[in-house]
C-alpha cells in the first residue's frame, strides 16, 4: 500500500485527529492507522469487516464543494448550524459567530447583569455581544425567538434584545427616549407605519394648532389688554416691567381675555401628553410590532427561506427619517412666516 499522509485523519479508536509528528501503526492487514497506544491498547486491528471481506481501508473523502458555493465552516455555537466563512451571525438561530460572550443554551442570562435575587436592572452587559446577552434561541413568543426579532431589529440589537426580554419576564413597559422626543418620526423610522403616520399627524397637527391659536386668538388678546390700560406694546415685552405686570393683572381680571391669551399652551400640553405616550409604550408596541411581523413571515407556507424574508422586512427607514427632518424644518420655519 503506498504511504499516505495520515494527518487530519482521526483515529478509529478515540477519534482523536492524527498530528503530523505522532507515533502512528497501520494494520498489516488492511492498512488502518492507529495512534499506537491506541492500537496496543485494543489490541488489533478493530476492522474485522474489511478483514473479512479481503478489502483495504479507505481514508474518508473530503466533502465536495462548489467552486461558487461559500465554504460553510463555521458552526454555530447555540444551535450547530453550520455558517458561511464570512457569516458574523447564525442563519438558523441568530447568534453571534464572532466569538464573543454565549448565553448557557437550558439557561437564558438575567438582564442586565443585575445581582443575586434582582434579575433585572442594573448596568448594561456583554458590550460586545450583539445579542446583549439574551440567548438568540429563547423564545420571544409562540414560535418566535429572540434571533427572530433580532433579524428584524438589525440596528441597536444590544438594546432592544435585553429590553424585550425585560418587558416579556416582568410585564412591564421600559420607557424609550426616542420615542418621547421623536414620537411619530421615531416609529415610521423603525417601520411601524401605521401607528407612526398617526402619531405624527397627531404632533404637527398639535404643533400646526399653536401656530395658528397664537397668532389669531393669543396675541390679538393681548393687544386688546394693552389697547385697554393704553400701554406701549414695546414695553409689554419686558417681563420684569411695571406694564407686564398690569397687563397680566388686567387679564387675570377679564376670564375671558385671559383664557384666549393661554389657549395655545393647550396644544403644547397636548402634545407633551403624546409625546409622554410613545415614550412610555413605545418599546412594547415595537415589539410587538416585531413579533406579529415575524408570526406572519414564519405563517406564510409560500416562503422557501422565512429567515431570508424576516431580513428583508427588517432593519430601519433612513429616507424617510430624512424627510421627516426636512419636513419639520420646514414647517417650524415656513409656517409661522404665513400666519
Amino acid at each position: 500500500m503506498a504511504m499516505l499522509d495520515y494527518t487530519g485523519i482521526k483515529c478509529p479508536v478515540c477519534q482523536v485527529p492524527f498530528g503530523k509528528d505522532d507515533d502512528i501503526v497501520v494494520c498489516p492487514q488492511c492498512g488502518a492507522p492507529y495512534h499506537r497506544a491506541c492500537y496496543e491498547k485494543e489490541g488489533k486491528c478493530i476492522f474485522d469487516d474489511l478483514h473479512a471481506q479481503g478489502k483495504d481501508w479507505q481514508p474518508p473523502a473530503a466533502p465536495k464543494v462548489e467552486p461558487s458555493a461559500e465554504i460553510k465552516d463555521q458552526e454555530c455555537p447555540v444551535c450547530g448550524t453550520l455558517n458561511g466563512h464570512s457569516a458574523r451571525f447564525c442563519s438558523s438561530c441568530g447568534a453571534s459567530l464572532q466569538g464573543g460572550p454565549q448565553p448557557n443554551r437550558d439557561q437564558a442570562p438575567p438582564f442586565y447583569g443585575a445581582a443575586q435575587g434582582q434579575p433585572y436592572g442594573g448596568a448594561m452587559p456583554f458590550v460586545l455581544d450583539p445579542m446583549g446577552g439574551v440567548s438568540p434561541a429563547e423564545e420571544l413568543a409562540p414560535g418566535i425567538t429572540f434571533g427572530d426579532a433580532s433579524k428584524l431589529v438589525k440596528q441597536s440589537t444590544g438594546y432592544y434584545m435585553p429590553v424585550f426580554r425585560y418587558m416579556k419576564h416582568t410585564g412591564k413597559n421600559k420607557f424609550s427616549f426616542c420615542a418621547f422626543l421623536f414620537s411619530g418620526p421615531w416609529m415610521l423610522y423603525r417601520k411601524q407605519y401605521k401607528l407612526g403616520a398617526l402619531f405624527t399627524v397627531l404632533v404637527f397637527g398639535l404643533f400646526l394648532g399653536y401656530q395658528f391659536l397664537a397668532a389669531y386668538v393669543s396675541i390679538p388678546a393681548l393687544l386688546a389688554a394693552v389697547e385697554a390700560l393704553s400701554l406701549d406694546p414695546s414695553t409689554v415685552l419686558d417681563y420684569t416691567s411695571p406694564e407686564f405686570s398690569l397687563v397680566v393683572q388686567y387679564l387675570t381680571q377679564n376670564p375671558s381675555l385671559y383664557l384666549q391669551t393661554i389657549l395655545p399652551l393647550g396644544c403644547l400640553l397636548l402634545a407633551l401628553v403624546v409625546m409622554i405616550i410613545a415614550g412610555v409604550k413605545g418599546n412594547k408596541w415595537y415589539m410587538g410590532h416585531c413579533i406579529r411581523t415575524a408570526q406572519a413571515v414564519k405563517g406564510d407556507k409560500s416562503l422557501q427561506d422565512p429567515n431570508k424574508a424576516l431580513d428583508q422586512k427588517g432593519g430601519v427607514n433612513v429616507p424617510i427619517a430624512v424627510c421627516m427632518f426636512v419636513c419639520y424644518l420646514l414647517i417650524v420655519n415656513l409656517v409661522p412666516a404665513f400666519l
